[in-house]
């Protein structure tokens, strides 16, 4: 038995050495799909993961408590009784328009005991003294002179001055914070544009208010539960409604409070009123006025309504349910992705272990009259299989594994505040990767096996008959076929008559052009976001906000700015699109004055047809994307808060072409219709004559410096922000033509040597008969070039359909790609895999040209 094993062992490495080639194709395309397969699908789990810690060490809410009336001791002391099953943390913070870098920025001072919330120091320190401050990190990005150790002063409007006890600090830190995941979105404010650019945070005691702005709590029952998960939202939706229980009670206590104050802020004007009662007659106009003034007042107090207690998870957070969304679609391209390497693997390795069935039955036909069974026999080619496919899945897994969760997460790394990732392998995925490689191979040795074990002996020692010709539809064709050269006539017949061979070459170029597709359509569809949305949708270069009204004066200041061509005036607030098992969703609102002009500014056009639609008094027109994220269409409504108002049911009248962030125009009527209210039209929509960058930022300090103007937000700007994430992309697209190049040549390279291995009688037949080097070169390269053609256009549908599932999988929830694949990708793609077909091809003329031609002649296959 012993002697046994070592005779096999040396048949089997014989066998590997004499095929090279062959084995090493195998392992390489069992390599690419393990790796892809194992890689992309730690890839969720891994960021996952990152995240899970990085809110366990930050110790990130659970949930936030806010009120419209400020938290009070009264609030806290409610939280107080629970201390033994939570930890809470309560924060004062104060929004405010920088007028001198117009920014919107939120002030918070930072506890002297982070036990929430923590932040993570990214260069400097913490404030340790009155005169210091840290930054959010996102201010470094949009504020480029923002450095440690310069100033930062506050300069913002009166009423906010003087809520701070100083307004000049000293920067000693950046930092990220773990409420915000996101690099740009800080979420919305009531103030300046409605959305927030960046946090300061200062010592206690710098804000004179006197109530807490929220209170954030975390319950111990949610400590060691994995985020995202069922087991973990079930707990947070328990607590909220706690939380909800506790505070419903407090909400009459506030009002009643709030009335009390209100009295006696109103007592001395009531004594007032009181004397004058006694030194004046009943009919005096000024005791009348007074009575009159102390009325309305009464009126007023008692209508302060009850404030509402805001009570919201994690999922408020800007980016913490988007993350995990993302990695959810991560999860879902590791499912469809590698199916393409698995699927064509199975494929070559099923060729593959036929051809090498087909070279060794001289030798199954010996074993097996020298009495081996059919076991011992096929063991040899399960052995030769199974070990290709053994070191293909080490290498693929110590590959993918470690490479491309890493490079998707740099992918990801410009939009989230996330440590980098900790590789981790899974076990489970690594056990199926090894199991579909040996199915692929051993599996195809199993199929080609079933006909041979099953011969006798005698039939196995004698070469095996030739594929018999067959009569091509086309032959009957004789005006073309009787035209056809005799290299063609062979050409098209041995393509035909090797059906088998033809199918795998076509459908794995297939696969290859497939992928290339979609590496360069992802190109041109994230570039195109830029091009369609800033240049064919939006024709307006800057967008200004004011406290109310547009006075005349403000107007004045803006029509003698030198860059003002037109204006648009509007009325432009953020809202919150809500609705269960969806993100919450931020929407600029937009209230055209005049929406017969809204067409000068922005264009809205249905994407397929580019019909143009008009803004009308019976509905909103949303973007394409936020009607895709809410299920909805033209007819159906969705559900938007703005502000501190209850949520509002918006008839949808038609859906936009948009890529960039979400939008909902409503025109003046049915604005009133839906908020019960006048729109205050607090915005401008403003044309440039040039666009100049440093006469664009002139404009925006110029009209900062007058009364009422909070914000200018210039398009350029936003444009440079938006975008920089997407540059990552980049590298997604070189993944992809540099992984579909390896499979080409891998499945060329191996398809084209069995065809040379198969025919090498024929070929030595054609060089004895005269034929040259390159003319037996082109017999073989023909058949070649004509399979690779029809793999490129197999392969363009594919491609379509691969780049058109990848687009909706990996776009985010405020960005939409652009569908399209540009004519000049196809083109580029199909160059690239006839360059792989050529490499080939000159790889294989080389081993053509030292061909034996009297030892191929006189071997008996």
């Amino acid at each position: 038995m012993i002697g046994m094993t070592k005779v096999y062992l040396k048949m089997l490495f014989r066998e590997i050495r004499h095929s090279k080639a062959r084995f090493i194709s195998i392992m390489l395309i069992i390599f690419m799909g393990v790796a892809f397969y194992t890689g992309i699908r730690a890839s969720g789990p891994d960021m996952l993961q990152a995240a899970t810690n990085y809110y366990a060490k930050q110790r990130l809410a659970t949930q936030t408590v806010q009120s419209t009336a400020g938290i009070t001791p009264a609030d806290l002391k409610i939280l107080k009784q629970h201390d033994h099953n939570l930890t809470w943390q309560a924060t004062k913070s104060v929004d405010i328009n920088q007028l001198n870098n117009n920014r919107v920025v939120r002030v918070a001072e930072i506890p002297t005991h982070q036990r929430l919330n923590r932040v993570k120091v990214v260069s400097g320190r913490l404030p340790k003294r009155a005169n210091e401050i840290v930054l959010d990190q996102q201010a470094r990005t949009l504020q480029p002179r923002l450095r440690l150790g310069g100033t930062y002063r506050i300069a913002t409007t009166k009423g906010f001055n003087r809520q701070f006890t100083r307004r000049q600090f000293k920067i000693v830190g950046f930092v990220n914070s773990p409420r915000y995941l996101e690099t740009t979105d800080r979420g919305v404010t009531t103030v300046g544009k409605g959305t927030l650019d960046y946090f300061a945070l200062v010592k206690p005691g710098t804000l004179k208010q006197s109530l807490y702005s929220r209170v954030d709590v975390a319950f111990d029952n949610l400590k060691g539960v994995t985020p995202y998960t069922a087991a973990y939202n079930r707990r947070s939706k328990t607590n909220t409604a706690k939380l909800k229980h506790w505070f419903r009670p407090q909400a009459a206590k506030r009002q009643q409070q709030l009335q009390r104050q209100a009295r006696q802020q109103l007592a001395p004007e009531q004594q007032k009123v009181n004397l004058l009662r006694q030194q004046l007659p009943s009919s005096s106009p000024i005791l009348q006025q007074a009575q009159t003034r102390i009325k309305q007042a009464q009126a007023k107090i008692a209508t302060i309504d009850q404030p509402n207690y805001l009570v919201t998870g994690r999922s408020a957070n800007p980016g913490y349910s988007e993350y995990h969304e993302n990695t959810q679609r991560v999860v879902a391209l590791s499912t469809v992705f590698p199916l393409f390497f698995i699927a064509i693997a199975a494929l070559i390795c099923l060729t593959t272990m036929t051809r090498m069935v087909a070279e060794l039955r001289i030798q199954m036909g010996t074993l097996k009259a020298l009495g081996y069974s059919n076991a011992a026999i096929g063991s040899e080619f399960l052995f030769y299989g199974g070990l290709a496919s053994l070191i293909g899945t080490l290498l693929g897994v110590a590959f993918g594994v470690n490479f491309f969760p890493q490079f998707i997460a740099q992918a990801y790394g410009n939009m989230y505040n996330l440590p980098a990732i900790h590789v981790q392998y899974i076990w489970s995925d690594i056990l199926i990767a090894l199991v579909i490689a040996l199915a692929c191979t051993i599996g195809s040795a199993l199929v080609a096996l079933r006909v041979d074990l099953t011969s006798l002996p005698a039939t196995l020692m004698l070469p095996k008959a030739p594929k018999a010709g067959k009569t091509l539809w086309l032959e009957h064709w004789h005006t073309l076929w009787n035209r056809l050269s005799f290299n063609h006539k062979v050409t098209l017949r041995n393509l035909f008559r090797y059906k088998q061979r033809l199918l795998m070459t076509v459908l794995g170029i297939a696969g290859c052009m497939a992928m290339m597709i979609t590496g360069f359509g992802l190109k041109d569809s994230i570039g195109d976001i830029s091009v369609k949305q800033f240049n064919q949708l939006w024709h307006y270069d800057a967008i200004v906000v004011r406290t109310g009204r547009q006075t005349a004066a403000q107007q004045q200041a803006l029509h003698h700015e030198a860059l003002y061509r037109d204006d648009l005036v509007l009325k432009q607030s953020q809202v919150t699109v809500q609705k269960a098992g969806v993100a919450n969703q931020t929407a600029s609102l937009s209230v055209p004055q005049h929406p017969d002009r809204l067409k000068q500014f922005v264009v809205l056009r249905d994407r397929k047809t580019h019909r143009r639609q008009a803004l009308g008094n019976h509905g909103a027109i949303i973007d394409e994307k936020l009607a895709k994220l809410y299920g909805v269409k033209a007819g159906d409504r969705l559900p938007v808060k703005l502000g501190n108002q209850p949520l509002k049911s918006v008839r949808i009248a038609a859906v936009a072409e948009n890529y960039v962030n979400h939008f909902i125009y409503l025109s003046p009527t049915y604005y009133r219709q839906v908020f019960r209210g006048k729109p205050v039209f607090n915005g401008n929509l403003v044309q440039f004559n040039h666009h100049a960058k440093r006469q664009q930022d002139a404009f925006a300090n110029n009209l900062l410096k007058h009364k009422g103007l909070l914000n200018v937000t210039l398009l350029s700007t936003e444009k440079q922000t938006n975008f920089q994430m997407l540059d990552t992309m980049n590298l997604v697209v070189i993944i992809f033509v540099v992984a579909a190049g390896a499979l080409a040549l891998v499945v060329l390279y191996n398809l084209t040597n069995i065809n040379v291995s198969e025919r090498i009688r024929e070929l030595s037949t054609i060089k004895v008969l005269g034929f040259y080097d390159r003319e037996v070169t082109m017999y073989i390269f023909r058949e070649n070039l004509i399979l690779t053609v029809l793999g490129i256009i197999v392969g363009c549908f594919f491609g379509n359909w691969l780049h058109h599932y990848i687009l909706t999988t990996a776009e985010t929830n405020n960005l939409m790609f652009s569908p399209g694949i540009h004519p000049i990708s196809y083109v580029y793609s199909a160059l690239l895999t006839l360059a792989f077909s050529l490499l080939v091809m000159a790889i294989m003329h080389r081993k053509l040209k030292r061909i034996n031609m009297l030892d191929a002649l006189q071997s008996v296959d």
